[in-house]
């Protein structure tokens, strides 16, 4: 199998990750608190038709397995997945730009409340470049709610926030590098 044939049965695994994973987990977060109300600007995403992107050989459903998904799933990779999300939160509250932008890879996509979606490191740097301005952050609390492993090269992690009165919602899709997790997809909105 040559390299663009592997990298795109990749995007096609992780296509169907996040469509089998997201939907759930948004709606889990919308319903937290007892809060109802959808996610704004969220949309489920299509039901993928090349369904042999993923062959049941791929997943491993015996008992040993060690990424079964929990929702303190810590001990795993869910819990490797956490730390780089609080490094993450940690970067943000020292208005570190260049360690934030080094928690995700090199072609992750986040889509911050309010803000045109940044593809790339480039534009997740200028991203972040304007939320630190006057960094509020330093005061922000944040908490994972949920940390689980996707197999052995993916991990979603759920948390809140609170800055300010304001509160957010942040959804991590993190993904294996090598040794280390690197967030590839990132979501927040306010919640009402």
């Amino acid at each position: 199998m040559g390299i663009k044939a592997a990298m795109s049965k990749i995007s096609q695994r992780r296509a169907l990750l996040l469509a089998a994973i997201v939907p759930a987990l948004l709606v889990t977060g919308c319903s937290a608190g007892n809060n109802t109300q959808a996610m704004k600007g969220a949309a489920s995403p299509g039901t993928p038709t090349d369904m042999d992107s993923m062959s049941p050989e791929e997943t491993d459903t015996s008992p040993d397995a060690t990424d079964t998904a929990s929702p303190t799933d810590t001990a795993g990779g869910g819990g490797q997945a956490q730390t780089t999300v609080q490094g993450f939160f940690s970067a943000l509250k020292s208005g570190n730009v260049d360690q934030v932008v080094s928690s995700f890879s090199d072609d992750a996509v986040a889509a911050v409340d309010g803000q045109a979606t940044a593809e790339g490191s480039q534009a997740i740097r200028t991203l972040f470049q304007k939320q630190l301005q006057g960094n509020g952050m330093k005061q922000a609390t944040h908490t994972i709610d949920e940390s689980r492993t996707a197999g052995d090269a993916d991990a979603i992690v759920r948390s809140t926030s609170k800055q300010g009165s304001d509160n957010y919602r942040e959804l991590f899709v993190l993904t294996k590098d090598g040794e280390d997790w690197k967030i590839s997809q990132f979501m927040n909105n306010k919640a009402s």
